[in-house]
């Protein structure tokens, strides 16, 4: 049985936390949350996830200062990076980029997608032809 792949939530939105988590129950993921940027770039290097989902907007701590802080630190930059936010704009997810995200998801999700990249994302493999 292969280790679980540790997924650090962090967004403000509590429904995202619970349509996330529900997509994502199963054997291959554990998940940890937090609800906004408050310390948390010493929660990420305590938790050492294999991939953070993070905001953009959130009412204490951008998710663009949070990704570039993550990046210079030598204890979480080499963690990926799933930037998500309702801005969709290509300068939005150029910029996300820019900062070391390693991909970009827009909301509302499409859960497909996002179940896609995130496995792709964590190294597992995806069956092109099977649905969640």
């Amino acid at each position: 049985m292969r280790k679980k792949k540790k997924i650090f939530i962090v967004d403000d939105d509590v429904m995202i936390h619970k349509l996330i988590t529900k997509v994502l129950s199963s054997d291959e993921f554990e998940i940890v949350n937090a609800y906004d940027g408050q310390n948390i770039v010493a929660q990420i290097e305590n938790e050492q996830p294999d991939l953070i989902m993070l905001d953009i907007m959130m009412p204490i701590g951008d998710g663009r200062d949070i990704c570039k802080a993550l990046k210079e630190n030598p204890k979480t930059e080499n963690i990926s990076i799933l930037m998500m936010s309702a801005l969709g704009e290509h300068h939005d997810r150029i910029t996300g980029l820019k900062l070391g995200a390693h991909d970009y998801i827009e909301k509302p999700f499409n859960f497909d997608l996002l179940v896609s990249k995130i496995k792709y994302i964590c190294g597992i493999k995806v069956n092109p032809h099977a649905h969640r």
